[in-house]
Formats: C-alpha cells, structure tokens, sequence
C-alpha cells in the first residue's frame, strides 16, 4: 500500500512559499524551465497530493492566483503520460495551446495534451482541480478527436459527474487499496473515460449498452462499498435500470453483483489489516467500517477468500519488514 506523495507550502515561511512550490514543480519533467508568474503584492498558499494507480496518476491540486509560461522548444513527445484530465472544483483556470484557449470553471472539465501547451493560469483567488495524468494509449487506441481537446463538458450530470465522483473517492481511499482493487478500479476509469470520449466526439460505441452499464454498476460499488446496506435493488434504481436485467449483465461475465460486492469489501478489510497506521482498531471494527455487520459471517468470508483467517492476515503483515516512504 503506498502511500500519497504531498507537497505543500505550509512547511516554509510564507516568504518562500512561491519559489518553493515554483522550485518544487519544475521538477516535474511537463513543466520543467517553465516561468511561475506571482501577481504583484499578492500572497501564495499551494499544495498538490498525488498517488499512483497502475500506470495512471491521481492529483489534487489547491492553489492561489498564478500563472506558468512553458517554453517551446523542448520535445514533450517523451514525456509517458500524455493527456491531463481536468476537474475544476472551485476558482478558474483557463490553458493556452497551439493558439486555442480552454477555460474550465466550477462543475466543468477537460482532456488536454501535456505536449503542446504553451500557458496555464489559475484564477482569481483560491483554485482547486482534481487531475488524473493517462498515456494515449489507455483509451484503447481511440484517438482524443482535435474538437475535444478544445473543448470543456459538464461534470455536474451523466458521466462527467461519474467519473467526478469516482477520482475523487478513489485518491482518497489510495492508501487503503491493494494492487488488485487498483488494478479493478484503474479498469473501470479506463472504460468510462472511454465512453464519454466517444460520447462527446458524437460516435458510436463499439461496445454494447450491457458493456457501459457493467462499468457503472462496478463504479457505483467502488464508490459505495462500505454502506451495509449496499444491495442490488439500490444499484438498480441509481442506476435506472430492473434487478432482472443487472442480474443478467453480471451472468454474462460469469459473476454476480454481490460476488462484486463482498470482493470489494474482503479487498477493503484486507488492505486495512495489513495497514500498520491501522494496527490499533480491532478486527471487528475494520470489517463493520467495510459494510460488514457480523464478525462470524465476515470470518468465514475472509478465509474462502484468502485461505486464511484476518487474525492470521494482520500477524503475517505484522512480521514484514517495513518500507520507507518517499515522495
């Protein structure tokens, strides 16, 4: 389990805190020589916390009013995760490239090339994004048609609230994820993110609805994992679909959405057991926190599915040599 990578102003006099956070970023290869721009007699607060998911990268950003010039004349071809997927949770930001601007405000978002832009400016005061860094390639070889990458949706409704609402639960429950539920859940994002390119550039799928609704309800029970009441009949109705027809989606991948369910919530308690910052809760309590609300019953779970009991997980965690941390 790896932990978030923070970096943070606060840890400096406020003084230092812009060339600090300036410094900081252009260690980043995308902005690397880049010009950070402070308005004049304004003051600046900043921090970005990031976690890994597979080869994707999950980012929080909060900053005060700013703006980075990038140079030209580097080849950003090189430079793996390619396109920035951009949330804009409070402020304005708008970014220039090749001669277009895209303005994001509150409850809009974007897919932008890393490579060939040229400005970036957060304003007026307080800004806040959630960034999910991707290669091309993750969106199946489907190409990011020119007109959307000029373009802003809305992540108030439909699936730009969906993918929303999945990042942002995902980078804070990254700690407490094992690598196969990154893996499940870095899947699904890869798939909705899929369907809203396709969606936008106004083509049609190449996957059928069964597909797109096998990917939501995975989305939903990611996000909703720990409520013990989660069941199919709530799944159906948010989703606006029967239980019949759900029940036959998951047929037709040889599983059942309570397999989902339980899995999701094994891989929870899991995580947490062999979490050593977790040490001091009892094992009853981590089950019930992941929706379950009987120990025998969450007992016997846990040891179809691990072949082990959760006393055994924690002591075997327990007996690791522990990992340094870096940012």
């Amino acid at each position: 389990m790896a932990s978030l990578r923070i970096v943070s102003t606060d840890v400096v006099p406020p003084r230092e805190r812009f060339s600090f956070w300036s410094d900081t970023i252009q260690t980043w290869e995308q902005f690397a020589k880049s010009r950070f721009v402070l308005p004049r007699g304004r003051a600046f607060r900043g921090s970005l916390e990031c976690g890994d998911l597979g080869n994707l990268q999950l980012c929080k950003l909060k900053v005060d009013a700013h703006s980075v010039d990038r140079p030209q004349q580097r080849a950003w071809e090189k430079y793996t995760r390619n396109l920035a997927v951009v949330f804009q949770v409070k402020g304005h930001s708008y970014l220039e490239k090749d001669g277009t601007r895209i303005s994001l405000s509150p409850g809009e978002w974007s897919i932008s090339s890393m490579r060939s832009w040229s400005k970036l400016v957060f304003v007026p005061n307080r800004v806040e994004q959630l960034l999910l860094m991707l290669p091309d390639a993750q969106l199946q070889g489907f190409q990011v048609h020119e007109n959307l990458r000029a373009r802003s949706f809305s992540s108030r409704k439909g699936l730009g609230k969906l993918i929303y609402q999945l990042l942002d639960t995902t980078l804070a429950e990254l700690p407490n994820l094992s690598e196969t539920s990154k893996r499940s859940v870095a899947a699904t994002i890869h798939e909705l993110l899929n369907y809203s390119v396709l969606e936008y550039a106004g083509d049609h799928p190449s996957v059928s609805f069964k597909e797109a609704l096998y990917s939501r309800a995975c989305a939903y029970v990611m996000q909703n994992v720990r409520d013990p009441g989660l069941n199919i009949q709530q799944i159906a109705g948010a989703l606006r679909c029967s239980k019949r027809y759900l029940h036959m989606v998951f047929a037709n991948k040889g599983t059942t959405i309570g397999d989902l369910i339980w899995k999701a919530r094994l891989e929870g308690s899991r995580s947490d057991l062999q979490n050593p910052a977790l040490a001091g809760r009892s094992i009853t309590d981590i089950a019930f926190s992941w929706g379950f609300n009987n120990y025998t019953h969450f007992s016997r779970k846990f040891k179809d599915e691990f072949d082990m009991s959760p006393r055994n997980a924690r002591a075997e965690s327990n007996q690791l040599p522990a990992q340094p941390c870096s940012l």
